[in-house]
């Protein structure tokens, strides 16, 4: 969990700022949404969000359909003049009556003192900007790295039978959108071009075959299926009605226009998530030059893409991934079905299991389903067009203020807000609160056109797609090593090196440190996330898979350094680490056997079912229980108990008291009704009442039993309370847990040289 500075505090009354208002980022995985009208500052808010997860190491994937989202791009280290200058509108200088250096100047000074004023200075943007990637893709054109939509026909790397319904929405979403640059309405019950393009499709991958679209027409030509549904092929569509369809396809690929479709990356999440140097990444999808269709298909593509990566991954309760859609309006509507409704409405029902959280924009909430609404635990309602806008939102926060016994009626909380200011209402905080949104560090200059995209340079709008080659990636061949100024031995992209004294020595060895999030499972119980950092020594003769065969060394990430010490020698890398694929064979041998290297003896808790952390001792592990929210949610159910038994007990009390109380009176009363046997005026004893004294004696002797069960009761229930409060070590058993590969996510791997 990582705390995520966004704002302050907002005193309405006095318009001053109070505490840093901090967002779990772990709150994120619940889901959220940004809204407010144009001005409001809800891009800002946005901005502020992405920068705090990039900055705690958490991935980011954008898409952006208006061209806001590139300026997370110009983070300037320096924050100097000559910075801003490439970016300021000279019409707008000119407009001014000023000169482009001039306007640059004061933006400059603008940032400086915002930023200065939220604690921040050019040093804290100098460390974000280089702590992560950004990478901007321009499906459907060359101003950025091309993304390859209309070929993301490969046969998927998850079996299909177990994988099924994300597949086939990846096929509907890849069908579509062809059917749509041919002008085919793609109806899935009527359509015949749909349904033999859908089939074609599910069949080649169902036997893991890649197809292209050549392949494609071929198949159109001659399908390799036999029966559409219960009819013939020939029935269902002959061949002279599909030479249509295959010439309209043909003529597709043929057309120049088309090509730049066909160019670039294809949509790899993966890669998007997890860059080759282990810094956090974001990737973010530029849709603002295309038409409405084109960008549903696009977004469409990548959100099935995300819901089949994301089924991949191990459970977690922390933020791996945040997907973020600037302005939502279109895309998930109260009533249509556009193709991106469906997947996104499974995202926010399923990716908190799988650590994904989802952030939406809109200027108006009525333009979002209410199922999406009701997934979303953390809203920030800006200034609202419309009292229908208000309404929308007014009846969960009235609720959040009620569960919290706040006396602010949502009417004062609403007008409040303005430009900057947000009621921000998150589930995993007691009551609604007003925030101002920080100063971005990002120059927020508007949205980017895409020829200044082009200008944001090859690292991370790529360049245009050539023969041969794929477009924006970065080629190992083209650059087979980055040499490091320090004179280390040269690493192939995009390894690059750290330094680390364990030793004080004057020669480094090098060693793969690999970062890694870890489940253990044993007897049916798993353990919660760790992450573990673990070292391989590296030899000159060693090949990639004897690599894993040694015991790994436990790394103190804290230690690593990126500049390395005057006048260190240092050890021969080995060959399949100096070549340009060595990265690849690395993560591969990591993947295939890290998991054997993370076993682990850990102890384990019978009582509350919980392991231990790696390295954890029993003292420790005690502590950390007794104040575990498992056990805190035990502790107080238990307390629940205890209080419940204690009143009844007091009731049992006060019966037994009654009872005593029935019984002399019933004693007394039979003693009267024999006082003339004393005073001689009768000589036969009278029985009248003496049932009754039996009767209260035994119904006392009942009361007290019952009093003393729960007193027994309650002592046990004492103790049992006492246990978790301090567990005593010695109920601690150990266990040798090893993790599934499945439950092992590599976090990042680096070459570091140890002296």
């Amino acid at each position: 969990m990582a705390d995520l500075y966004i704002g302050k505090s907002f005193d309405p009354a006095s318009k001053s700022l109070g505490e840093p208002f901090l967002l779990d980022s772990s709150d994120l995985t619940t889901h959220g949404i940004v809204i407010g009208m144009t001005g409001s500052g809800k891009t800002g808010l946005s901005v502020d969000i992405i920068e705090e997860l990039l900055k705690a190491r958490v991935p980011v994937i954008v898409i952006d359909p208006k061209g806001d989202m590139g300026n997370l791009a110009l983070a300037f280290d320096r924050l100097a003049p000559d910075q801003f200058e490439p970016w300021i509108d000279k019409d707008e200088a000119a407009r001014e009556g000023k000169s482009v250096a001039e306007v640059a100047a004061a933006a400059a000074a603008s940032w400086q003192a915002g930023l200065h004023d939220w604690g921040l200075e050019a040093k804290d943007v100098a460390g974000y900007a280089a702590g992560r990637r950004v990478r901007v893709f321009t499906p459907g054109a060359t101003a950025g790295r091309p993304l390859n939509v209309i070929d993301s026909l490969r046969a998927p790397s998850v079996p299909f039978a177990e994988n099924e319904e994300e597949l086939r929405d990846e096929i509907d979403a890849i069908v579509t959108a062809l059917l749509g640059f041919v002008q085919i309405e793609a109806d899935p019950l009527s359509s015949r071009e749909y349904i033999l393009l859908f089939s074609l499709v599910e069949n080649a991958w169902r036997q893991g075959q890649d197809l292209d679209l050549e392949a494609l027409i071929g198949q159109v030509a001659n399908p390799p299926i036999e029966r559409a549904g219960a009819l013939p092929m020939e029935a269902f569509y002959p061949a002279k009605d599909r030479a249509t369809l295959m010439f309209a396809i043909n003529n597709l690929v043929a057309s120049p226009p088309f090509q730049v479709w066909r160019q670039g990356e294809p949509v790899d999440i993966e890669s998007w998530v997890r860059s080759g140097d282990g810094l956090p990444q974001l990737s973010i999808v530029y849709t603002a030059h295309l038409d409405d269709d084109q960008r549903t298909f696009v977004t469409a593509l990548i959100l099935n893409k995300l819901k089949t990566w994301m089924r991949r991954q191990p459970g977690t309760s922390e933020l791996r991934l945040l997907f973020y859609m600037d302005e939502i309006f279109g895309y998930f509507p109260p009533s249509a079905n556009p193709p991106t409704k469906k997947p996104l409405l499974t995202l926010l029902k399923q990716a908190r299991a799988y650590g994904v959280g989802v952030l939406l924009s809109t200027q108006n909430p009525v333009d979002l389903d209410y199922k999406g609404l009701a997934n979303m635990g953390f809203w920030a309602i800006g200034r609202l067009q419309t009292e229908q806008d208000q309404r929308r939102v007014r009846q969960g926060i009235e609720a959040a203020l009620a569960d919290a016994a706040a006396d602010v009626p949502f009417d004062r909380l609403i007008a409040s807000v303005q430009k900057r200011v947000f009621l921000v209402h998150d589930i995993h905080r007691k009551v609604p609160a007003l925030v101002n949104s920080r100063f971005a560090m990002s120059y927020l200059r508007g949205p980017l056109t895409r020829d200044e995209i082009r200008r944001l340079g090859p690292e991370v709008a790529g360049a245009p797609a050539t023969p041969g080659a794929t477009a924006g990636t970065d080629s190992a061949a083209a650059t087979p090593v980055r040499r490091p100024a320090s004179g280390s031995p040269a690493l192939p992209v995009p390894l690059t090196p750290a330094y680390l004294d364990l030793r004080g020595g004057s020669i480094a060895d090098p060693y793969v440190v690999v970062r890694a999030a870890v489940r253990y499972r044993a007897g049916g119980v798993v353990s919660d996330e760790q992450q573990r950092t673990l070292g391989f020594r590296v030899t000159s003769e060693m090949t990639a898979a004897e690599l894993l065969e040694q015991e790994p060394v436990a790394i103190d990430a804290d230690g690593v350094r990126s500049e390395a010490p005057a006048g260190l020698g240092y050890a021969d890398l080995p060959s399949f680490l100096a070549q340009p694929s060595g990265p690849k064979t690395l993560e591969r041998a990591l993947r295939d056997r890290l998991d054997d290297r993370l076993q682990a003896e850990l102890l384990y808790d019978p009582v509350t079912r919980t392991f231990a952390r790696p390295g954890e001792d029993d003292v420790a592990f005690a502590a950390r229980l007794g104040s575990s929210p498992g056990v805190a949610g035990k502790r107080e159910a238990l307390e629940a108990r205890i209080a419940r038994i204690q009143r009844d007990i007091g009731i049992k009390a006060q019966e037994v008291k009654g009872r005593k109380m029935e019984k002399w009176l019933s004693v007394f009363t039979t003693v009267l009704n024999n006082v003339t046997l004393v005073t001689g005026k009768s000589r036969r004893v009278k029985t009248t009442g003496m049932t009754g004294v039996l009767t209260k004696n035994r119904m006392e002797n009942t009361a007290e039993s019952r009093k003393e069960a729960l007193q027994a009761q309650l002592a046990e229930l004492q103790a049992q309370l006492a246990e978790l409060a301090a567990p005593d070590p010695a109920r601690f058993e150990r266990r040798v847990a090893k993790p599934a590969k499945t439950d092992v996510s590599i976090i990042r791997y680096d070459v570091v040289w140890v002296y």
